[in-house]
C-alpha cells in the first residue's frame, strides 16, 4: 500500500509542478488581453473625436469612462485571479491524468513487480538472477494458491530443473505425476528430474518411466530418444542410432530435432536424409470462362499456406501456363522457411494463381484461386479452381 501512495503522491507533485505556472501564464495571458481591448477602443475613442464625430462638450466626460475601464482592466498587484474555467480544467487534469496513466499501466505493465521491487529494495534487477527469483517465486506462489494447477507444477518442475536445483524440481515433478498420473509429458519431466539425481534408484524408476511412456505412445519422439540414451549407456550403440534416427523422422519441433542430430553425430552416425511426413495431392484447373485471359507466357504459382498466423508460403510450385490442369504434390520438404511447413500446421489452405508478370507476388490482372481450410493430414487431396480475377 506504501508503494501506491508513494506513486499517488509523486503524480500530485508532478502535475502541480507543470500545471500551477500553465494557470499563472494563462491568467496574465488573459489579464493582458482585456488590457489591451481597453486601450484600442480608448484609441479608437480619441481618433473619432479628432474626426470631429463626437461632440466636444461631451467627450472629456465619456475619455474619463474609458480611461477608468483600462485601469479597472490592469491586474492586480496580488495574486491574480484565473479567467473564468481555469481552475475547474486544471481540477480536472489533476484527476484524469493519474487515472489514466495508473489505468494503462495497469493493463500494459507489471504491477505485481512494482510491489516485489519495492518489498525487495536490496535486489537489483540489472541482475538477471533477480528476473528469475521474481517470476520463480511467483510460480512457487500459484502453486501454492492453486495446488491442482498442472500447467504451474509443470513449469516450477522445468524452472527448478533448468536452474540446478535438482531436488526441487524432482518434488514439484512428483508432485506433477501425482496430479496427472500416466500423462506421458508429465512421466518424460519426471523421467528427466530423476535423471538428474544420478542414484541407481532414480535411474532404474527412469527407465521404467520412459517403458510406460512408449507403451502408452509407441511413436512418441522423445520417449525414443530417452530409449536410445539407455541403449548407449547399455553399450548398444548400434540400438542408439536406430532408436535416434526413428525419433528424427517423428520429431516435429525443431529444438528437439537439433538434438537429435547432435547425438547422432556424436555416436558416429549419418543423419538420414528427412522424409516428407505430410504430402498433399492437389488438381489445378481453370475455369473455362477465363481461359480467353490467358496468355502462353504465363505462370502457375501453387502455394500452401497456414490458416492461421503469418502467411509465410509452407510450400510452392511453378509450372508453365501449359500444363494446365494441372496434378502436382506438395509435401513439407519444400518449405521457403525453416520451421514453417507443412507438417508444422494443424490446418492449411492452397492458392493458385496464373501470374502475368512471371513473379510469385500478386498483380492486378492475374487470376486466381484458392481452397477452403484443410486439415494438414498426410495424404491429403485437393481440387482448385481458378475461378476470378485479382481486382
Amino acid at each position: 500500500m506504501s508503494f501506491w501512495i508513494g506513486v499517488a503522491m509523486l503524480a500530485a507533485l508532478a502535475l502541480a509542478l507543470l500545471l500551477l505556472p500553465l494557470r499563472r501564464q494563462w491568467t496574465a495571458a488573459d489579464s493582458a488581453a482585456g488590457t489591451d481591448d481597453q486601450l484600442r477602443r480608448l484609441a479608437e475613442f480619441d481618433a473619432e473625436v479628432a474626426a470631429g464625430d463626437i461632440d466636444p462638450a461631451q467627450a472629456a466626460a465619456v475619455r474619463r469612462e474609458l480611461e477608468r475601464a483600462v485601469v479597472d482592466a490592469l491586474p492586480a498587484a496580488a495574486s491574480p485571479t484565473p479567467a473564468a474555467g481555469i481552475d475547474a480544467l486544471l481540477a480536472a487534469c489533476c484527476c484524469a491524468v493519474p487515472a489514466l496513466a495508473l489505468a494503462l499501466y495497469w493493463l500494459l505493465g507489471n504491477p505485481a513487480m512494482a510491489v516485489y521491487s519495492a518489498g525487495h529494495p536490496e535486489r537489483d534487477w540489472r541482475q538477471p538472477e533477480t528476473s528469475v527469483n521474481y517470476f520463480l517465486e511467483r510460480i512457487r506462489a500459484r502453486v501454492a494458491a492453486v495446488p491442482d494447477d498442472l500447467d504451474a507444477w509443470a513449469m516450477l518442475a522445468r524452472s527448478e530443473l533448468q536452474l540446478g536445483h535438482n531436488d526441487a524440481a524432482l518434488a514439484a515433478a512428483e508432485q506433477l505425476n501425482r496430479l496427472a498420473p500416466n500423462q506421458p509429458d508429465a512421466m518424460l519431466l519426471l523421467t528427466d528430474a530423476l535423471a538428474m539425481q544420478g542414484g541407481a534408484a532414480e535411474h532404474g524408476r527412469a527407465r521404467a518411466l520412459v517403458a510406460q511412456v512408449l507403451t502408452l505412445e509407441p511413436r512418441n519422439p522423445a520417449a525414443i530418444v530417452m530409449q536410445g540414451m539407455f541403449e548407449q549407456e547399455d553399450g548398444n550403440n548400434s540400438g542408439a542410432l536406430a532408436a535416434w534416427q526413428q525419433a528424427l523422422t517423428l520429431a516435429t519441433e525443431p529444438g528437439l530435432r537439433a538434438e537429435i542430430k547432435v547425438l547422432i553425430a556424436h555416436a558416429g552416425g549419418a543423419v538420414a536424409a528427412a522424409q516428407p511426413r505430410v504430402q498433399v495431392h492437389a488438381v489445378i484447373t481453370l475455369d473455362p470462362a477465363l481461359a480467353a485471359r490467358v496468355r502462353p507466357e504465363d505462370i502457375v504459382f501453387v502455394a500452401a499456406r497456414a490458416s492461421a498466423g503469418p502467411q509465410v508460403p509452407l510450400a510452392v510450385a511453378r509450372h508453365p501456363v501449359a500444363d494446365l490442369p494441372l496434378s502436382i504434390t506438395l509435401d513439407d520438404s519444400m518449405a521457403m522457411v525453416a520451421g514453417a511447413s507443412l507438417a508444422d500446421v494443424k490446418e492449411f489452405y492452397l492458392i493458385a494463381r496464373i501470374s502475368h508478370t512471371g513473379v510469385a507476388t500478386a498483380s492486378s490482372g492475374d487470376l486466381e484461386g484458392k481452397s477452403p481450410p484443410q486439415a494438414a493430414a498426410d495424404g491429403a487431396a485437393i481440387t482448385l479452381t481458378i475461378d476470378h480475377v485479382v481486382p
